[in-house]
């Protein structure tokens, strides 16, 4: 396996992994691999929508949406995400986010793979939230550590329904790395504990406009056949919808912590 830095923040370059028929020697350097670059991006692979949920499987309990309606009627963990020519919106598309922080146990790996794929476009960007988080000021990180957050689904209308909001940590620490990143996006993160979304706004808005730095940031350009993998716990990732005329399919699945 050769892994190629993608940046000075996150992200690689992973070949020599045939993502189908990954041995345990093989499993335990790609999670070692992913520990430390946090997004990996594996080209010239394969997968139908039960072998990728089955790599899933291999780093935790699949998650299965409870809103959205979009998986394979035999895989329901697999989501299929399309964008077809005339289609103006794309998944997942409105801002940087990680997946499934709204639950507890909440979203380890996701694992997307390139189907159909514009002739230009539609990259997606990863931002280190370790990288990010080691560059606050000492006084700004005691604060945070001390800190929660409510994380909730339907952040478009700050709703904190009780099946789909969560008190999370704001500083979280990785157990491989003993590295510390923040834990909160602009998706669906709705306020700090104890204060009202008013109260928040300020400076959630200010972490995450410092989380969106190019200097904590990768994108990687999709061809077909691609798999990216990342960590939820410690990246932000953000799709972006800069192509028309053309389709784009993607299949995905999401594993919890465990």
């Amino acid at each position: 396996m050769k892994i190629s830095p993608a940046t000075g923040a996150l992200g690689a370059h992973v070949e020599g992994l045939d993502l189908a028929s990954l041995g345990e020697t093989g499993f335990a350097a790609l999670k070692s691999a992913l520990d430390e670059h946090l997004v990996l991006y594996v080209a010239d692979q394969n997968l139908d929508r039960h072998q990728l949920s089955a790599l899933g499987r291999r780093f935790g309990p699949p998650f299965l949406h409870p809103i959205v309606n979009n998986g394979f009627e035999d895989c329901p963990q697999v989501l299929e995400l399309l964008r077809e020519p005339d289609d103006t919106v794309m998944f997942g598309g409105q801002s940087w986010h990680a997946d499934v922080t709204w639950m507890n146990p909440a979203g380890y790996v996701s694992i997307l793979h390139g189907i159909e794929l514009p002739p230009v476009g539609g990259d997606t960007a990863f931002a280190s939230t370790i990288a990010a988080f080691e560059m606050l000021s000492g006084g700004l990180k005691d604060f945070l550590r001390s800190q929660s957050a409510w994380h909730c689904y339907h952040w478009y209308e700050r709703r904190e329904d009780p099946d789909y909001a969560v008190l999370q940590p704001v500083v979280r620490r990785h157990p491989a790395s003993d590295r510390e990143g923040l834990y909160i996006n602009r998706m669906f993160t709705n306020r700090f504990d104890g204060m009202t979304v008013e109260d928040s706004a300020a400076l959630l808005d200010y972490l995450f406009k410092h989380m969106e730095m190019h200097e904590y940031t990768c994108r990687f350009r999709w061809q077909k056949g691609a798999v990216i993998l990342w960590d939820n716990r410690f990246t932000l990732h953000y799709p972006i919808n800069d192509f028309t005329g053309a389709r784009r399919r993607m299949i995905r699945t999401t594993c919890l912590e465990s």
